[in-house]
């Protein structure tokens, strides 16, 4: 509620003209325009800045009505009202009624005596004073604000002022809600996206591995993100059973796509029965002219064959540990 404290307003002839006395006087105006930025500042949703648009008109301007406005691009539609009026409002276009007016001009009116414009009205209106103000960011007219009194003169310069500035705070209000709208919106895609890449990713990666020969495997995944560059892959053939560890530089969707491509290279050179180092080269030659600029990857292969023994390549990769159980030492 606006404390800021005046008298009534009233409109009295004086010399054969009407003029208003009382209402807003200019300390009254500093003190208004601070509160309808402050009250804007607070607003979370379009739904209680268009309640803020009702509720601060009608305790400011002494308003018979208040009607907001938005335009959709072909017509100026009624979003929000104090009361209904009869005939109800109905959507404008450009030019139509002195709502249409103001947009189309693109500049605020304030009409004294709006019988002397019957062509702004439908027939019944009853309004005979109107402020009338564009809602705009930048050079985008978002839709009008209009504070509606059914005395001629009712309303001053200084409430078309006024009025000026809360369509000024809505208009930055609601460009601001829509960049933040869509953020969220582009957010919630990413987290879509990177959920799915996840739930792909994970039939690459394995959840387990039987023991072989004697040898358990143990290993613990788990990305910094939804997905990640990061990649194992275990492959029993033959004789021998082949391990491989990759690190695709950074993480997230790029370097996961990276690792999906190591994933199925890596084991069509399996399937052809190359050597470790005929693997390496591969993934090597043929990964990386496809790899985003300034990305990498290093990876290590290692296979153990029946009698235990192994043998290993490295590419950039950190040094492989082989634990002697007997000694309790890094070999």
């Amino acid at each position: 509620m606006i404390e800021v404290k005046y008298g009534k307003r009233k409109v009295v002839s004086y010399r054969g003209n009407k003029m208003v006395v009382g209402g807003l006087t200019a300390k009254n105006k500093i003190d208004i325009l601070l509160y309808i930025s402050t009250e804007f500042a607070n607003s979370n949703s379009r739904e209680e800045l268009y309640s803020l648009v009702l509720t601060l008109s009608e305790e400011i301007f002494e308003v018979d009505n208040v009607t907001l406005r938005l335009w959709d691009g072909k017509l100026l539609r009624p979003e929000r009202y104090l009361q209904e009026t009869d005939p109800p409002r109905r959507p404008l276009k450009e030019h139509e009624g002195f709502s249409g007016r103001v947009l189309a001009q693109q500049r605020s009116e304030l009409i004294h005596d709006l019988s002397l414009h019957p062509e702004l009205l439908d027939e019944g209106e009853t309004t005979r004073c109107v402020c009338c103000v564009p809602v705009m960011y930048k050079e985008n007219v978002l839709g009008t604000i209009s504070i509606e009194k059914d005395i001629p003169s009712f309303y001053k310069e200084d409430d078309l002022e006024i009025l000026e500035a809360m369509a000024s705070q809505l208009a930055l209000a609601l460009n601001q809600m829509s960049l933040i709208s869509g953020l969220i919106e582009a957010q919630d895609r990413i987290n879509s996206d990177l959920k799915m890449g996840r739930s792909v990713q994970g039939h690459i990666i394995s959840s387990e591995v039987a023991p072989w020969n004697g040898i358990h495997f143990g290993f613990y995944y788990e990305p910094m993100v939804e997905v990640s560059g990061d990649y194992f892959d275990v492959i029993r053939k033959g004789n021998h059973i082949t391990l491989l560890v990759a690190d695709v530089s950074g993480h997230g969707v790029s370097a996961a796509l990276v690792t999906m491509t190591i994933h199925h290279e890596f084991r069509r050179c399996i399937a052809q029965g190359m050597g470790l180092p005929e693997i390496m080269e591969y993934l090597g030659e043929s990964i990386r002219p496809k790899l985003p600029a300034e990305t990498y990857f290093t990876a290590q292969i290692v296979r153990i064959y029946n009698d235990l023994s192994f043998s290993f390549v490295n590419a950039g990769h950190n040094r492989l540990l082989v634990f002697d159980g007997e000694s309790a030492s890094f070999m």
